[in-house]
């Protein structure tokens, strides 16, 4: 005999969906404007004040909030400096971070290990911090906080930790775009240079002067030597980066950064 669910599962199971089908829908190529979204999201769904997405930043030893909730106290707590968790300090965000272990409290007051910042100047009661992966390596920590009391239960940590691990490949996304994105600028700048190289230090000065409008007598004028001669550098140009016409590179040294604006008011 099969026993129906209980509405409360419903809502659960509803709840979670709906929260990780609102996590897919995000696309910002930024990882910080995409963990604010996130962790706005967490906040509405457990009727938290506020969230954070913990990242850990090696030079500062640290877990950094890359996300906070948009909610009063996810602000207040960036003004007061309280957004940087430094791992040599105790407390319930570093430590779940060193064990994996989930912590949950609905009387933080009550916690020796809370930073008084976060009793005092944020007023937080009840908390529940899980840590996050991403990639297969533990990369962080998803933290939830309320001014109220006994808020949360263990529904709501296997909540979160389900948030977590899917906040995880939304980490890894972003910062796989942001890793093309350096890549392929240093690609770029590097086949630059490239081209760059293949003409002359004087071809790059012809080039950029004639990318600033300068007819060849101005050209050898600016530079100090006779039209013909200028002439002769445009053919190489033309020949060595095998383009068709004066034109060409002009846009050619605009594209390539050798046109400087300054040399239009000279």
């Amino acid at each position: 005999m099969h026993t129906a669910p209980s509405t409360a599962s419903f809502s659960e199971d509803d709840r979670l969906l709906e929260t990780l089908q609102r996590l897919l829908t995000l696309t910002a190529p930024e990882l910080r404007p995409t963990l604010d979204q996130a962790s706005t999201w967490v906040a509405e769904a457990v009727d938290a004040e506020k969230v954070d997405v913990f990242l850990y930043q090696a030079e500062k030893e640290s877990l950094v909030a890359l996300g906070t909730s948009d909610t009063p106290l996810g602000h207040q707590q960036h003004a007061l400096g309280l957004d940087v968790v430094p791992l040599a300090n105790a407390g319930p965000v570093s430590e779940v971070f060193r064990t994996g272990e989930p912590y949950l409290t609905g009387h933080a007051d009550q916690d020796p290990t809370q930073p008084r910042g976060v009793i005092d100047a944020l007023g937080i009661r009840s908390q529940m911090d899980v840590s996050l992966d991403v990639d297969g390596e533990r990369r962080g920590v998803l933290a939830v906080a309320t001014q109220q009391v006994d808020k949360f239960t263990e529904r709501d940590v296997r909540f979160i930790r389900a948030v977590s691990a899917w906040i995880g490949l939304l980490v890894h996304r972003t910062e796989l775009v942001e890793q093309h994105s350096r890549e392929s600028a240093r690609r770029a700048r590097r086949e630059a240079g490239e081209q760059v190289a293949r003409l002359t230090r004087r071809q790059q000065e012809v080039a950029a002067l004639v990318a600033a409008g300068l007819t060849n007598e101005e050209v050898a004028e600016r530079l100090t030597l006779v039209p013909g001669t200028v002439a002769n550098h445009m053919e190489g140009i033309l020949r060595r980066l095998e383009l068709p016409n004066r034109t060409s590179p002009a846009t050619w040294a605009v594209e390539h950064g050798l046109y400087r604006s300054e040399w239009d008011e000279e």
